[in-house]
């Protein structure tokens, strides 16, 4: 770790206000991290909102679904109509959801200190940031992968560069023969980004 990311990694742990979660600043163990997807209402953190969130331990080269966990919450504003087709959850589904402390009640101890694995996570973590930095007094201090930018390093030597197309999750499966899962669900996306995972590192 380089200095000036412990001298981070000791300030956000000293604006923590929930000592339960300490451990979430601890040195990651080896070969372990958490695959991430979330459901949105749209793509703005600042305009839309968190529905949903799957995560699911990687273990070395072993994918810990028995273990995994899909959090479905209420937003403050029930999603629109229009935008079920995206992200595939209706009011119904959410109506009953779990508050966002509920959820990151759940989630952080189960994240705790892996390094967090997603395609896209910055778009992932625009959401949760402001939510975990509510709910316990900093951001979440975890290395973040992108499975994108692993499999665009790994193909920099066999083309000439890559098409946006190249780089969606639905292709790099398709390039490791990964069977595809339903779509626009966390579970299933953080199953599949998972297993892109453990070919591209």
């Amino acid at each position: 770790m380089s200095w000036l990311k412990q001298l981070s990694s000791t300030w956000q742990k000293s604006q923590l206000q929930r000592p339960e979660l300490a451990s979430m600043f601890d040195k990651p163990i080896a070969e372990q991290w958490v695959a991430i997807d979330c459901e949105m209402t749209g793509l703005n953190p600042k305009r839309h909102h968190l529905l949903s969130v799957a995560a699911i331990h990687i273990n070395g080269n072993i994918i810990d679904t028995g273990n995994g966990m899909h959090l479905v919450c209420r937003p403050p504003v029930m999603p629109d109509r229009d935008t079920i087709v995206i992200h595939g959850l209706r009011t119904a589904d959410v109506e009953n959801g779990m508050s966002y402390d509920e959820m990151l009640e759940l989630l952080l101890p189960f994240i705790d200190n892996r390094p967090i694995v997603g395609f896209c996570p910055k778009m992932d973590t625009g959401f949760l940031n402001p939510l975990v930095k509510r709910y316990m007094g900093t951001t979440l201090p975890n290395d973040v992968i992108d499975v994108r930018h692993l499999y665009s390093r790994r193909m920099s030597g066999q083309t000439q560069g890559l098409s946006g197309q190249s780089q969606h999750l639905t292709s790099i499966l398709a390039h490791y023969d990964i069977p595809e899962l339903g779509t626009h669900d966390a579970y299933n996306d953080a199953i599949m980004t998972a297993m892109a995972f453990l070919h591209v590192r």
